[in-house]
C-alpha cells in the first residue's frame, strides 16, 4: 500500500514527538528539550534528546535520530506503512482507502475502530479471568511449579488457567450466548447446531501480545494427557501467526541493546530463558519461521540466532528457517543456528547447565549460515566421489542465487571449493554455467508449452527456436524433456522445424555421450540468422569432445577455442540423421 505524502506529513505533524516517545520510555524535561536514557543502546546517563520545537530526537551516544514515525518503526519493529497507520489511528488521521477497495464512510471507519477496541477489551478481560482461575487452581499452580516457574515470571508473562469445563467464560461474559466478539476473538466455538463452548479447556494459558503490548491471542498447554499438547488461537483480524512472535513485546528492548535475538520454538522456552536472565528471546507459535518474522527481527537487530530442539523436527525447523533467511541476510544482517543435544530443548538445557552454560553454547557451538548450509547438503551426497562433488555443486547453486550479500556469496563459493577440492575459479565457472542452465530450463518449459498448444496450427516463432537451440547445446539432456511430434504432424511442418526435431531426436538418443558442459559464449560468435541448424549442430557436435575439460581453461583461451570451432571456414558435411 502506498500512502500519499500529504497524509504522511499530516501524521508527522499531529503525532507530537514528546507524546509519542513518552508513551514508551520515561522522559524528563531539561530546558527546552526532553532527555532520556536511549532505548536503542545500553547507557547509564541520559544522552537521548527530544526536541519539541524541531519534532526530532537524537542520541548523542549511538547517533540514532529521526522523527515520530522513525521512532515507532525502530522501537516497535514496524515497517514504514505499519508505523504510519499506527500513528494515524492514534491521532485521528484518516488514511485514504485503496482505490481498488470500496470507500468507507466516516461512520463505517468509526465502527471499525470501535470494533477493534472492543476486541482488545474482550481479550484483556479474558486475560484477567484466566489469571484468577490460575490463582484458584492448586493443580495448575503445581504444574507450573513442577515446570520450574516462579511467581515472578508467571506474573511477568500473565499466565493463566482454563479449567476443564465447556463454558468457563460464561462466568466472565454475561453475553456469552449471543456475543459475536467472543467468536471474533477465537475464545469460543459455535457448532453447526448453534451450541457454544470454550475453545480452551484444562490448559495453562499464555497471552500472546503484539509489539505494542496488546493481547491478540492465546496459546494453551494441556496439563493432563491429551492432544493437541499446544493449542493456539485461530487466525483472526488481530492474530496472524505468520506475522507475530511470542515474547517480542517483552524482549524488544533487550534485543535492541544486545543487537541479537534468539528464536526458539515454544512458549516455555521463552519463559524459562527469561527466568534465567536470557531476555532477548522470542518464539514461533507452532509455525515455521516466515519471511515476515525475519523482517520484523532484522528491524530490531543485526543478528538472529535460531535455537530449536535437538531432535529431527528441530533440525527440519532450522532448515526451513535457513531457506526463509537466504534472501534477507546481508553482509550486516546475519543468521546463525544453535543445535542443542538431541535430549534437550532450550528450557531443559538452561535448567541443567545454567545461563553461563547456555551462553557458552551459543558462543562455541553456533553455526553460521554458510557452515550449516554446506553441512546439511554434504550429508545428502557421497562427497568422496566425483559424482557426489558434482551433485553438491548443483545443490548449492540455487541457494547462492538467493543470497544478495556479495561478501557472503564469495565466502560460500570459497567454502564450497574447499569441500569439493577444486580451484575457486573452476567452481565459479561451473556455477556461472549453472545459472544459464536454470534460465534455459525455464525457457524450455515455456517453449514446450507453446509447442504443445500451437504445433498443429502455426510454425514456432524464430526467437523461440533460437532459445531452444541454445538451451539444447548447453544441456543436451534437456532433449528428453521435449515432446517429439508424430510423423504425420512432422511432415506438415516447415523444413527448419523438421531439422530442429531431428536434432532433438539425435540428442535424445545420444545425450549421454556428451559432457554436461555449457558452451556459454556461443552466442557471442554465432548469428542464428545466418547459420543453419545443421551447420550449428555440426560445428558443436564435431568438436564437443574437445571441450571435455574446458573448465580447466581460462576464459580467454576457452573463448578463442570456441570461436575457432564455430567460425571455421572448413566444416565437414553433417551426416544424415536417422
Amino acid at each position: 500500500m502506498q500512502i500519499p505524502q500529504k497524509t504522511i506529513d499530516e501524521v508527522a505533524e499531529r503525532a507530537d514527538i514528546v507524546d509519542v516517545i513518552g508513551k514508551h520510555i520515561k522522559i524528563k524535561r531539561s530546558g527546552q528539550n526532553y532527555f532520556a536514557c536511549c532505548p536503542f543502546h545500553n547507557e547509564k546517563s541520559a544522552s537521548f534528546s527530544i526536541s519539541p520545537v524541531k519534532q526530532i530526537y537524537h542520541c548523542f551516544g549511538c547517533g540514532e535520530s529521526g522523527n515520530s514515525i522513525s521512532f515507532v518503526m525502530k522501537y516497535l519493529g514496524l515497517d514504514f506503512v505499519s508505523a504510519v497507520k499506527s500513528l494515524a489511528d492514534q491521532y485521528g488521521v484518516q488514511i485514504p482507502e485503496d482505490e481498488n477497495q470500496p470507500k468507507l464512510s466516516k461512520e463505517q471507519v468509526q465502527r471499525h475502530k470501535q470494533h477493534k477496541l472492543d476486541i482488545h477489551q474482550t481479550m484483556t478481560s479474558a486475560v484477567t479471568f484466566y489469571r484468577k482461575q490460575l490463582a484458584a487452581s492448586s493443580y495448575a499452580q503445581h504444574y507450573l511449579q513442577h515446570r520450574g516457574l516462579n511467581s515472578n515470571i508467571i506474573n511477568q508473562f500473565e499466565l493463566g488457567f482454563a479449567p476443564n469445563n465447556f463454558q468457563n467464560l460464561q462466568q466472565n461474559f454475561s453475553d456469552y450466548a449471543s456475543s459475536k466478539l467472543l467468536i471474533a476473538c477465537g475464545l469460543i466455538i459455535e457448532n453447526e447446531n448453534g451450541k457454544r463452548y470454550d475453545r480452551f479447556r484444562e490448559r495453562v494459558m499464555f497471552p500472546i501480545k503484539n509489539v505494542k503490548g496488546e493481547v491478540i491471542g492465546f496459546g494453551g498447554r494441556i496439563v493432563t494427557k491429551g492432544e493437541p499438547k499446544y493449542l493456539n488461537s485461530p487466525e483472526t483480524e488481530l492474530f496472524n501467526k505468520s506475522k507475530e512472535l511470542y515474547g517480542l513485546f517483552e524482549a524488544k528492548k533487550s534485543i535492541r541493546e544486545l543487537n541479537q535475538v534468539i528464536v526458539v520454538e515454544g512458549y516455555m522456552d521463552v519463559i524459562a530463558l527469561n527466568q534465567y536472565g536470557v531476555t532477548n528471546v522470542v518464539a514461533t507459535m507452532g509455525t515455521a519461521v516466515t519471511e515476515e518474522h525475519i523482517k520484523i527481527l532484522f528491524r530490531l537487530c543485526d543478528n538472529i540466532c535460531y535455537s530449536f530442539d535437538g531432535d529431527n523436527a528441530g533440525k527440519k525447523a532450522a532448515w526451513r528457517a535457513l531457506e526463509r533467511s537466504m534472501a534477507l541476510v546481508t553482509d550486516i544482517k546475519a543468521v546463525s543456528f544453535l543445535f542443542l543435544p538431541a535430549e534437550h530443548d532450550p528450557d531443559s538445557y538452561i535448567r541443567e547447565f545454567g545461563v553461563e552454560g547456555f551462553h557458552a553454547r551459543i558462543k562455541t557451538s553456533s553455526l553460521g549460515l554458510v557452515t550449516f548450509l554446506l553441512n546439511q547438503l554434504v550429508a545428502d551426497v557421497q562427497i568422496n566421489t566425483d559424482e557426489g562433488k558434482a551433485r553438491l555443486i548443483s545443490l548449492v547453486k540455487p541457494y547462492i542465487d538467493q543470497i544478495k550479500a556479495i561478501a557472503l556469496q564469495v565466502i560460500l563459493k570459497k567454502q564450497l571449493a574447499n569441500v569439493v577440492d577444486l580451484d575457486p575459479s573452476v567452481v565459479e565457472s561451473i556455477l556461472n554455467n549453472r545459472t544459464r542452465f536454470a534460465f534455459y530450463n525455464r525457457k524450455l518449459k515455456n517453449i514446450n508449452d507453446a509447442f504443445q498448444n500451437q504445433i498443429k496450427r502455426d510454425p514456432p516463432n524464430i526467437n523461440s527456436l533460437k532459445t531452444l537451440i541454445h538451451a539444447l547445446f548447453n544441456q543436451p539432456k534437456l532433449a528428453r524433456e521435449f515432446p517429439i511430434p508424430e510423423l504425420d504432424e512432422l511432415e506438415k511442418m516447415d523444413q527448419q522445424v523438421i531439422e530442429l526435431f531431428r536434432l532433438i531426436n539425435y540428442l535424445e538418443l545420444h545425450c549421454d555421450e556428451f559432457e554436461d558442459v555449457a558452451i556459454n559464449d556461443l552466442n557471442r560468435y554465432v548469428n542464428f540468422e545466418q547459420l543453419s541448424l545443421h551447420e550449428l549442430y555440426l560445428a558443436v557436435a564435431h568438436e564437443r569432445r574437445n571441450f571435455i575439460n574446458c573448465f580447466t581453461l581460462d576464459k580467454n583461451t576457452y573463448c578463442e577455442k570456441l570461436k575457432s570451432v564455430v567460425s571455421g571456414k572448413k566444416r565437414t558435411r553433417m551426416r544424415k540423421l536417422d
